[in-house]
């Protein structure tokens, strides 16, 4: 275990011990003993485990749920029963705000976003679209997925730019030789597969979001261009 762990682990044991007090204190100790029971082996079973990955995912969640439920019995013990269940309520609505966040930035994504991140990678839309699908997210690696259909006229002008440029590869086997962008050069790679037309770079400094590796597909049966940005 490192030390952000072993840490993080004694905070989150500290705080248990005072969800097991703070209802005892109030006379409410089923409460406090059923709490800190489930607490203390949910923690234990991570710290056991040694699996990175439910540290990073459970472990925010056992902190947010201890300052909801320690916010709430501490103003119970200073007698402000009515207080703490807003507040409480306040800071749980705002945790499960922050945790769909990713779903939300979804759902609000509008056709002038994807315009602006199309012209941020130089590739410019004339005519309206439509947006098929955009996702973004990812639990250990940060990805943004987004495909849209575009008009026959934008289809072709960004076709031939992919086409005309330098170092263009057609058509080949690549079963055996796939090509890919080199991450130090930061060169656009442009290259011809059976059903599409792709541009692949890396860039040196990330995005807003992260995202520093980019591909392009543009379909070569279907009026569809998709957007793959990834954080590695």
């Amino acid at each position: 275990m490192n030390h952000f762990n072993l840490i993080s682990s004694l905070i989150l044991l500290g705080l248990t011990v005072l969800s097991i007090w703070l209802p005892f204190k109030e006379g409410n100790k089923r409460t406090g003993i059923i709490t800190g029971i489930i607490l203390f082996i949910i923690i234990a079973w991570t710290i056991l485990a040694e699996l990175e990955f439910l540290v990073i995912f459970i472990w925010p969640f056992i902190l947010a749920f201890q300052i909801i439920f320690l916010t709430y019995w501490t103003f119970r013990v200073f007698k402000r029963p009515k207080i703490g269940k807003y507040v409480s309520t306040f800071l749980t609505l705002g945790f499960i705000l922050l945790c769909m966040s990713p779903w939300i930035s979804d759902w609000t994504f509008t056709k002038n976003d994807a315009r602006k991140l199309l012209a941020q990678h130089n590739i410019e839309l004339k005519d309206d679209f439509k947006i098929l699908n955009n996702e973004s997210g990812g639990f250990m690696d940060y990805t943004h997925t987004l495909k849209i259909q575009i008009s026959d006229s934008d289809k072709s002008r960004i076709e031939k730019e992919i086409r005309e440029s330098k170092g263009f590869l057609k058509i080949v086997d690549f079963k055996n030789n796939f090509p890919s962008a080199d991450y130090e050069t930061f060169e656009k790679l442009n290259f011809e597969t059976e059903n599409y037309l792709n541009r692949e770079y890396y860039i040196k400094e990330p995005m807003e979001d992260g995202t520093i590796h980019f591909h392009f597909q543009l379909s070569k049966t279907e009026n569809e261009l998709q957007y793959i940005g990834t954080d590695e």
